[in-house]
């Protein structure tokens, strides 16, 4: 990889560690037939200061990237251009304050809050996952 790219592939095995460019149309490695996953060169992303840096997208109606809840955070996820990514509004799902198994795990009150998934498109958590797998497909022309 260069030094410059923000995303790369690179085998999970640990005795291979092999990096491949994310245009790359690998589904496993071709050295050592383990699984690649992402990684990212966070030194080469400008990551925001503040949360609040992305409140400003989360309400904006213009443009379809920014009403999902994975791709609103796209610049720390840049393995691909704009473009090609692919979204359903997956993602936009609720938080809830779970002041109960905050108790059971030894949390404060009102600092735990648990993500409903059931309440993407497709009813499943696999959604957010699955827009990154089609968009990734999609830029690899598959």
């Amino acid at each position: 990889m260069t030094e410059k790219s923000k995303a790369f592939q690179k085998c999970i095995n640990p005795d291979c560690n092999a990096e491949f460019a994310c245009s790359e149309t690998f589904f496993k490695c071709p050295k050592c037939s383990e699984l690649l996953d992402i990684q990212y060169n966070w030194n080469n992303i400008a990551v925001p200061k503040k949360l609040s840096d992305f409140a400003r997208r989360w309400s904006a109606k213009n443009n379809r990237l920014d009403f999902s809840g994975v791709w609103r955070f796209r610049e720390l996820l840049d393995f691909c251009p704009d473009e090609y990514k692919v979204s359903i509004g997956e993602g936009q799902t609720l938080l809830q304050k779970n002041d109960v198994l905050a108790e059971f795990i030894g949390m404060k009150a009102g600092c735990l809050y648990l993500q409903y998934e059931g309440l993407n498109p497709s009813g499943s958590f696999k959604d957010n996952g699955m827009t990154a797998a089609f968009s990734h497909a999609k830029m690899v022309g598959a």
